[in-house]
């Protein structure tokens, strides 16, 4: 599955956040939409997997739908159909036949990964400034368009995995690049993107993972 090592990778980075301690609350940089308690992101993705050695990517496109702090739906509808949830319970994937299995589990690590995948697509930078140095590029004079270059501070696991990561957008994150060694990286362009209020529809609420009872 194409999103499987990109979501491993970014684990990397919730682990190494959860060792350190909780992010402190974020606030969006200027000209970038802060998404409201309320509130829900969605829109399409395309993701593509560059290889070293291969001259052609791995492609794949679909749709997603984050609910800060409560999970990311990550809708493949192309080549190969299937779902993959991230929420603080863990990952699961979701196949064709509505199959699910297990990826991970541990409510605290995978809540803070959720935090973290939210702050990049939600453009919450300051979330991770005490993690990542966070280069920040604004608007130039005759664009809208600003970038953002995370890199993991010092010897960290998440170094081992990602060099930096890249993200570009306006109104929204419009593109987010994960480089890796070796030369490998990840392309990630999100578009058609919209903020709602909640609750989500009842077919997406029903892909996340039902609250503990206790």
């Amino acid at each position: 599955m194409t999103l499987a090592r990109f979501v491993r990778s970014l684990l990397l980075a919730g682990s190494v956040i959860c060792a350190l301690g909780a992010p402190e609350t974020a606030l969006a940089r200027p000209g970038i939409v802060a998404l409201e308690k309320n509130q829900y992101l969605h829109g399409d993705f395309t993701l593509n997997r560059h290889l070293n050695g291969f001259s052609d990517g791995l492609k794949s496109q679909g749709e997603f739908v984050l609910v800060p702090a409560t999970g990311l739906i990550w809708q493949t509808k192309t080549p190969f159909p299937g779902t993959t949830v991230l929420g603080p319970g863990g990952i699961v994937n979701i196949d064709a036949n509505g199959e699910r299995s297990q990826l991970g589990t541990g409510a605290a690590q995978f809540g803070i990964f959720v935090d973290l995948i939210s702050s990049v697509l939600a453009g919450n930078w300051s979330a991770l400034e005490n993690r990542f140095h966070v280069e920040f590029s604004p608007p130039g004079d005759n664009t809208d368009i600003w970038q953002v270059k995370l890199t993991p501070f010092g010897e960290s696991a998440i170094g081992g995995q990602i060099t930096d990561i890249v993200a570009i957008g306006d109104d929204f994150v419009q593109q987010v690049r994960l480089n890796k060694p070796g030369g490998d990286f990840d392309d990630i362009t999100l578009s058609a993107q919209q903020t709602a209020n909640l609750p989500l529809p009842k077919d997406k609420a029903d892909l996340l993972p039902k609250a503990d009872p206790k």
